[in-house]
C-alpha cells in the first residue's frame, strides 16, 4: 500500500515536473490570494479618485499576473514587474481614512513582495546580463522608495514622525529584501549549473566508459582474430602437407602413411586445444584473461619438429644468452616464427628449406625467419587482403617491437622481428 502511493507520488512529481508552468501558476494564484486582498482593501480605504484607483489596481494586477511568467519569460515578467513598482512609487501618495495626516507611497502595498519573486527569478534563470541588471534595478529602486517616503506631505508619514533612524531602517530592510532576493536567485543558477556540469561530466564519463568497453571489445576480436589466424593457418597447412604425401605413399609405403596420418591426427588435436582456449574467452562464464598455456619461445623446437616432420626442412639456432621477457613478447615471438614458417610452406614450396634464428642481445631479441626459396614466388608476402604480415608486425608493435619482410638479399624471403628484451618482467620462458 506504502509502496503504491510513493509511486503515485513520484508519477504526480514527474508530471508537474514536465509542466514548469503549472507551478508558476500556483505561486501567482496563491500570492495574489494572500496579498492582493489586503493591498485593494489599503487602496480603497485611501480613497484615491476614480482614475488614481484605475490605475493602481491595473499595477497592481501587473504585479501579480507577470510572477505567473516568471520562468518561461523571466526578463520580460522582470521588466513588468519593475515597470509597476515604477509607477507605484510615482503616483499621488495614499493616506488612510482613518489617519487623514498619515500619507505613503503606493509602493509600500504588500502587493509589491511579487516584484522580489520576479527579482529572484530572472537571477535564477535570466541569461547573460539580466541577473546584474536586476540587481542594478533593485537598488535604485530601493534609493526611490527612501526618498519617496522621506518626501511624503503632512505632519507624519508611515514611519511615525519622521525620524532619521525610521527612515533609515526603512532603507536598510528595503535594500536587504532587494539583494537577498538576488542573492537566492544567484544562488539558485549556481546550484543549477554545477548540476547540469556534474550531469555533463557523469554523461561524459559514460560515454568514455562505453567507448573504452568498444575499442576493449574490438582489442579482443583483434586478438582472437590473430590467434585463430595463427592457429588454424599453421595447422591446416601441417595437415594438408601430410595428408598429400601420404596420398602419394600409402599404395608402396603403408608405414609412411601412418605416420602421416599420425602426425595430422596429432596436429589437429594440438590445433583444437588451442582453439579451445582461445574461444573459452567468449564464453559468459569467464572473463577476458585467458589463463590457459600460451605457446612460448621454449615451445620452438617443438614446432620446428612438427614442421620437420610434414617434410619441411627448417633448422634453428639461437645465439647469445636469452634474456628476460613478458609473456606477450613470448607469445608474440613464437607467433611470428609460426606464421614465417607457415608462409614458407604457402608460398614458397613444401621442399624449400627455412632457417630461423634468434639473437639474443642486451636489450633486444632479433628473430630472422629466411627460406631458399627462388624469386620470383606466387607471393612475395601474402595475397592482397590476408593477414598474416598485417597480423605479425600488430603483434610486434603490441609489445613495442617492429617487424620488417621481403626478398632476401641472397634470394628467397626473409621476415626479421626485434623485440625488446630490458625491463622485462620475469626471467624463463614466460609460460603462462
Amino acid at each position: 500500500m506504502a509502496g503504491d502511493a510513493g509511486a503515485a507520488l513520484e508519477r504526480m512529481d514527474a508530471w508537474v515536473r514536465r509542466r514548469p508552468w503549472l507551478g508558476d501558476l500556483l505561486v501567482a494564484v496563491v500570492l495574489a490570494g494572500v496579498l492582493l486582498p489586503v493591498s485593494s482593501a489599503m487602496v480603497a480605504d485611501a480613497g484615491p479618485d476614480p482614475g488614481e484607483t484605475v490605475a493602481l489596481f491595473s499595477l497592481l494586477g501587473a504585479l501579480h499576473v507577470a510572477v505567473a511568467f516568471r520562468r518561461w519569460r523571466p526578463a520580460p515578467a522582470f521588466l513588468v514587474l519593475a515597470a509597476a513598482e515604477l509607477g507605484l512609487a510615482l503616483v499621488p501618495f495614499l493616506s488612510s481614512a482613518g489617519a487623514p495626516a498619515t500619507s505613503y507611497p503606493a509602493v509600500l502595498l504588500p502587493s509589491s513582495v511579487a516584484y522580489l519573486v520576479g527579482a529572484y527569478s530572472v537571477s535564477a534563470y535570466g541569461r547573460n546580463r539580466w541577473p546584474s541588471l536586476s540587481l542594478a534595478v533593485g537598488v535604485a529602486g530601493a534609493v526611490l522608495v527612501t526618498v519617496r517616503v522621506a518626501t511624503a506631505p503632512g505632519p507624519t508619514t508611515a514611519l511615525g514622525a519622521g525620524g532619521s533612524g525610521e527612515l533609515l531602517l526603512l532603507a536598510v530592510a528595503v535594500l536587504g529584501a532587494v539583494v537577498a532576493a538576488w542573492a537566492l536567485g544567484r544562488f539558485r543558477r549556481l546550484r543549477a549549473d554545477q548540476l547540469t556540469a556534474l550531469a555533463e561530466r557523469t554523461r561524459r564519463a559514460e560515454a568514455d566508459r562505453e567507448q573504452r568497453d568498444r575499442q576493449a571489445a574490438a582489442d579482443e576480436r583483434a586478438r582472437i582474430a590473430r590467434e585463430l589466424h595463427d592457429v588454424v593457418a599453421h595447422s591446416v597447412t601441417v595437415m594438408v602437407r601430410q595428408a598429400e604425401g601420404g596420398r602419394y605413399v600409402a599404395a608402396r609405403d603403408p608405414a609412411a602413411a601412418a605416420t602421416a596420418l599420425a602426425t595430422i591426427a596429432e596436429t589437429g588435436r594440438t590445433a583444437l586445444t588451442d582453439m579451445r582456449a582461445l574461444l573459452g574467452v567468449l564464453h559468459p562464464g569467464r572473463g577476458p584473461a585467458v589463463e590457459d598455456p600460451q605457446p612460448t619461445l621454449d615451445d620452438l623446437p617443438e614446432l620446428v619438429r612438427r614442421i620437420r616432420a610434414s617434410g619441411q626442412p627448417v633448422s634453428l639456432r639461437v645465439d647469445g644468452r636469452p634474456r628476460p621477457m613478458d609473456r606477450a613478447a613470448h607469445l608474440a615471438a613464437y607467433r611470428l616464427v609460426q606464421e614465417a614458417l607457415t608462409n614458407v610452406g604457402r608460398h614458397a614450396g613444401p621442399q624449400v628449406a627455412a632457417e630461423v634464428v634468434l639473437t639474443w642481445s642486451r636489450r633486444s631479441l632479433r628473430l630472422h625467419v629466411t627460406d631458399r626459396g627462388t624469386p620470383p614466388r606466387a607471393t612475395d608476402g601474402l595475397p592482397a587482403g590476408g593477414r598474416g604480415l598485417a597480423g605479425m608486425r600488430e603483434r610486434l608493435h603490441l609489445v613495442g617491437g617492429r617487424l620488417s619482410a621481403g626478398p632476401a638479399e641472397s634470394g628467397g624471403f626473409a621476415v626479421v622481428g626485434e623485440i625488446p628484451t630490458a625491463g622485462a618482467g620475469a626471467v624463463g620462458s614466460g609460460r603462462r
